[in-house]
């Protein structure tokens, strides 16, 4: 049976400086020509990566972006600042982005590059629903600024991949997007990593960090410790400066986390709950055990029969009960109300599938229709049994090799709960777990958005009343934590 986290999944990356004030000082092969919509654009190629190339196009946040006097992206997006939009173009894969300079101080303030999950799922959601400089508005005919984006602190930019999301595609139809799971997907995203710094040279001495959520758990760990082993073996002036990863509400062990299913729904320890009958909880509690031994099973000899058999046990036992409920399973306290239980899903579809819109974001017209999450996509991962990957290993390499890491997580998710990510971190195998369960145990500190506590680079928040996207639920405190962990400050 399919497991259901594949649905709605995040994933995101920062690094310091202004793109802006350095792009003219790439050491690219620099060509202007037209795209197919008429636009001006800038092509840059690199003689150490012959086999890729930037396309990028200039916004400015008070001008017509399109030279012909088409829309601004500060039309289309209120509270949008200059940056670019483009693509990276590694064969026939093309993969879209687009950034935002800082609302602050571009020059100094960090780059936070945004990568939806799913697997399969478009960086737009993040950008017009959780913290880019705009939201969608109801209905979809138009946006608002976002008073609480994470521009405000820092630059960002939003990466579609892999290829067959959003508004990425491949010219060649028969490259499937999604082939090769994750690890597949860390090469993609290393390569785009790479590229951008033989753009923009200056954001070299400034920290780099990788954010996100959800499927970011399985994307983030693997990304971040395929950058620190390329890194070993790269030349000073090509290493990638990670400094920390960032991930929320986020799906790192199915084995740790699968038996917390029954515990969300079945006791109040949400403050909530329960929210099932007394009936279909027994059947679940009856479940928990045998589902953790399967689970412990498939974790101790990664056989893939054994393994699917203890996925759908737990599925069967102990999601199927709560999907067939109707509850939102992103947010226990809000009703499932449109696709993936948002109704500002569809409005973002059909925002995004404007002609307006595409053109002032820069879309190549080859780009397909948007959808915001691709099955096919989906379909792929699930080919290589992308699930079975169990990243904590890769979270405590991280740890171990001084990259600093923050877990928040919303109390009012389901899908990707707290209980399921407090038994992931309070049982990591590093150095630092007899403190951090210390901590966890007997110090808890309050903050503005719940608790939180930490054990030298490993941090963990609650995010009381927040379901899965944080940052769509609560936005200032969403923000807040941001701007803490970048700052490098307690939260308070």
């Amino acid at each position: 049976m399919r497991n259901p986290i594949w649905s709605l999944l995040a994933t995101s990356l920062s690094v310091r400086g202004s793109l802006a004030s350095i792009v003219s000082q790439a050491p690219f092969t620099d060509d202007f020509s037209a795209s197919l919509d008429g636009s001006s654009v800038r092509v840059l190629t690199h003689e150490a990566h012959p086999e890729h190339s930037l396309t990028i196009k200039a916004h400015s946040a008070s001008e017509p972006y399109i030279t012909s006097g088409g829309p601004s992206l500060a039309d289309i997006c209120p509270g949008a600042t200059s940056g670019y939009t483009g693509y990276l173009n590694s064969g026939s894969k093309h993969f879209y982005f687009a950034y935002f300079e800082s609302r602050s101080d571009p020059a100094a303030d960090p780059l936070v590059l945004w990568l939806n999950g799913g697997p399969g799922c478009s960086s737009m959601t993040g950008l017009f629903m959780e913290l880019g400089p705009c939201t969608v508005n109801d209905g979809g005919e138009s946006a608002r600024e976002n008073p609480h984006s994470w521009i405000n602190a820092a630059s960002v930019f939003f990466l579609d991949q892999p290829i067959g999301v959003g508004f990425s595609y491949s010219s060649d139809n028969s490259t499937r997007g999604g082939q090769g799971g994750t690890f597949a997907a860390s090469e993609d995203v290393y390569a785009f990593m790479r590229l951008w710094y033989k753009a923009f040279p200056e954001s070299k001495s400034l920290p780099f960090s990788i954010a996100g959520e959800s499927y970011g758990g399985h994307y983030i760990p693997v990304f971040a410790e395929h950058i620190h082993q390329m890194n070993k073996v790269s030349a000073l002036e090509d290493q990638i400066p990670l400094e920390s990863v960032l991930i929320g509400n986020g799906i790192f062990s199915e084995t740790k986390q699968a038996s917390s299913y029954y515990d969300i729904p079945c006791t109040n320890v949400t403050g909530i709950g329960p929210l099932l009958n007394s009936t279909t909880c027994s059947k679940m509690s009856a479940a928990v055990g045998r589902c953790e031994h399967l689970m412990e099973a498939c974790h101790a000899y990664t056989d893939p029969l054994i393994c699917n058999a203890a996925f759908d046990f737990c599925s069967d036992e102990l999601e199927e009960p709560y999907f067939e409920s109707g509850l939102n399973y992103y947010d226990i306290s809000r009703p499932c109300d449109g696709y993936l239980c948002y109704p500002i899903m569809n409005s973002i579809t059909k925002f995004l599938r404007t002609d307006k819109v595409r053109e002032a974001f820069g879309v190549d017209k080859a780009a397909p229709k948007f959808e915001g999450c691709s099955n096919k996509v989906g379909r792929e991962f699930d080919k290589v049994n992308d699930m079975l990957i169990d990243t904590r290993p890769y979270v405590a390499t991280l740890l171990h090799s001084g990259i600093r890491v923050l877990i928040y997580v919303g109390t009012y998710d389901w899908i990707c709960n707290f209980v399921g990510n407090e038994r992931v971190f309070g049982a990591l195998e590093w150095k630092g777990l007899p403190d951090f369960r210390y901590q966890q145990e007997n110090n808890k500190q309050v903050w503005s958005g719940g608790l939180w506590w930490e054990s030298g680079l490993l941090r963990y928040a609650r995010v009381n009343g927040a379901g899965h996207m944080v940052p769509w639920d609560k936005p200032v405190e969403a923000l807040h934590l941001f701007k803490a962990w970048l700052d490098k400050k307690p939260l308070e």
